[in-house]
Parts: C-alpha cells; structure tokens; sequence
C-alpha cells in the first residue's frame, strides 16, 4: 500500500471519529435538553403538590431537581455549543474558563448529594431510634439544602485557582498537568464514591428498618386510615430514592471517569488518531453522566404509584376532591399492600 492511501485512510478515520464526536453531541444534548426540561418542570409541579410539599424527603427531591435545571439549562446548551459546533464560551478570557468550569463542576455533583440526603432521610424516618427520627424534619432539610450547596461550592474553589486558557493549543484547563490528575481523582470520588456509598449504606439500612416495623406491626395505630396513607407515603418515596439512587450510582461513576479519561496518561506521545478515540470515549462517557438529572422524572412516574397519582392529579383541570386529599383515591387495599 502506497504512503499517500495511508495517508488518506488514516485522514478518512480521523475525520470519521471527529464527525461522530460531533453528530453525537449535537443530538444528545439536544434530545437531553428536551427531555430533561420536560421532566424537571413537571418534577417541580408534582413535589409541589400539598400531599408531598411537606414532606422532608421530598424537598431533597425538589432540590435535586432545581440543581438538575441549572444542568439542563446552563450545562446542556454550553456543551453543545462547544462541542458540537466549535464554539467555546471557556477560551474567551481567562475569568469565563475559570467561573464556568467551576459552575459545570459544581451543577453537576449536587444533585447525586440531595438524591444521598434524601436516602438518609428515610432512614431516620424508618428508624426506632427516637434521635434519628429526629432528622426527619422541614427543619433539618431546609438547613441541609444550604449546607451541602456550599459544601460542595467549596470543594470546587481550586477549579477556580488551578484553571486557565493555555496557548498551545487554545484551551481552558487545569495547570499544571498534575493538578488535572488530581483533580480528576477528586472529582471521581466526591461527584461518585461517596454519595454511591452513602445511597448504598442508607438504602440497606432503609431496608432493614422497614422489615422490623413489618415483623412489630402490632401497633393499635396501624389500622387507621391516617396511619396507613402516611406509611403508603413513606414506602412510596422509599421505592422512589432506591430507583434513582441505581441510576445516579452509575451514571455519575460514567460521567466522573469520562471526566478523567483524557488525563489518565501523557497525552503528548500520542497520535492525533488515538487521541480523537480517546476523546471521542471520553466525551461519550461524560455526557452519560448527565443522563441521571434528565430522566428522573420519568423514572419516578415509573417506579411510583403515589408519583403517579399526584401527576395525574396535578394534570385535572377540575377535581372532585381537595388536594390533601389526594392519598385518599388510592384504593385502601393497595395501600395495605
């Protein structure tokens, strides 16, 4: 084979991973973006809805998803812009590299620690100890939420130290080559490892609470209507974290590794062809990482019956019964299942 088909295959595969590289961007984010607000803008509506507004577990929920609109509405569109149509918002100056690296950092990462804030929610409601019930309040989570926003704030802050628009060639990243390494591993294990292990450890125990109250449902409070609607309630919002905690677990792991995967070894002795599969997987794995905040609503509607209910509820333009009587059209009998 001569040097100049060589040449010109090694051209064609470059060039085919850059398109593919493109077409997936364009078409991911966009279809995220469509999907993702749909289904915040009706989260919202339904953990707004009298029968759950006030309950604790799910303002961790509404917090979520406010956190998971910044990403719809300020990530998703940024993104595309850069890696879809070669149009960076990050190499303009050196001030936008900084403040938008730590805004996607921080967007990103806080709805996994409220969806973990929310699985340690129902242990302290599930649980026999007098304390931690304690925990299970407006009061708690209406701290918590500030809290952990900050929390995680802070731990971006050397994103905006380390961050700068090199020259060769223009880009917005961390400098030195060391500190992307680093960080790279933070962010794996802040943004993944330890709300997985937190959603995993509280989702156990969540379990294991709720087969002792079953196995000591003796109580003379358990035949009242009042008593069982709350605990239907309760063992609703329970399904709903577990399905969501699965899904953040993997996505987040995807995104954060995606995040690392170009930083893993030298670039610089590397050909332009390994290095656009290399992006291409990297790029690929990231933007999985923002499926979680996407699609929660769907796989809430999915998994709950009470999430059902209240959606459909909230879609009547006229309703036979109050708001807070919502729990009540569910049949007694699937209650008590």
């Amino acid at each position: 084979m001569s040097s100049s088909n060589v040449t010109n295959s090694y051209a064609d595969a470059l060039s085919a991973i850059t398109t593919t590289s493109v077409m997936f961007t364009r078409y991911w984010c966009i279809t995220m973006f469509i999907v993702g607000f749909i289904g915040h803008l009706l989260n919202l509506c339904v953990f707004t809805r009298p029968t759950l507004r006030t309950n604790p577990c799910a303002r961790y929920f509404m917090a979520s998803t406010i956190a998971g609109f910044g990403v719809i509405l300020i990530v998703l569109p940024i993104r595309v812009l850069q890696f879809g149509y070669g149009r960076s918002l990050f190499i303009p100056s050196v001030f936008l590299c900084k403040f938008l690296t730590f805004l996607f950092s921080w967007l990103r990462i806080l709805p996994c620690w409220f969806i973990a804030l929310a699985s340690a929610d129902r242990f302290w409601c599930t649980s026999s100890s007098v304390t931690f019930r304690g925990w299970n309040s407006i009061r708690v989570s209406n701290h918590l939420i500030p809290l952990t926003t900050i929390f995680i704030a802070i731990t971006q802050v050397p994103l905006l130290i380390f961050y700068t628009v090199s020259s060769q060639p223009v880009v917005c990243l961390g400098q030195p080559n060391l500190f992307q390494q680093v960080n790279g591993f933070f962010i794996l294990v802040i943004w993944s490892m330890i709300p997985f292990v937190a959603m995993l450890i509280f989702g156990v125990l969540t379990i294991r609470n709720v087969r002792r109250s079953i196995r000591g449902v003796a109580d003379v409070h358990a035949d009242s209507n009042r008593y069982r609607r709350t605990r239907f309630i309760d063992r609703q919002l329970i399904q709903i974290i577990l399905i969501q905690s699965l899904l953040f677990m993997a996505t987040s792991a995807a995104g954060s590794i995606g995040g690392t995967f170009n930083i893993l070894d030298d670039n610089s002795r590397k050909d332009a062809l390994v290095l656009a599969k290399q992006g291409l997987i990297g790029n690929v794995l990231s933007f999985v990482g923002l499926l979680g905040p996407c699609i929660s609503f769907y796989l809430c509607t999915l998994s709950s019956q009470l999430f059902r209910h209240e959606f459909l509820a909230f879609l009547r333009l006229r309703q036979e019964n109050p708001p807070e009587q919502v729990a009540h059209m569910i049949p007694m009998e699937q209650i008590n299942a």
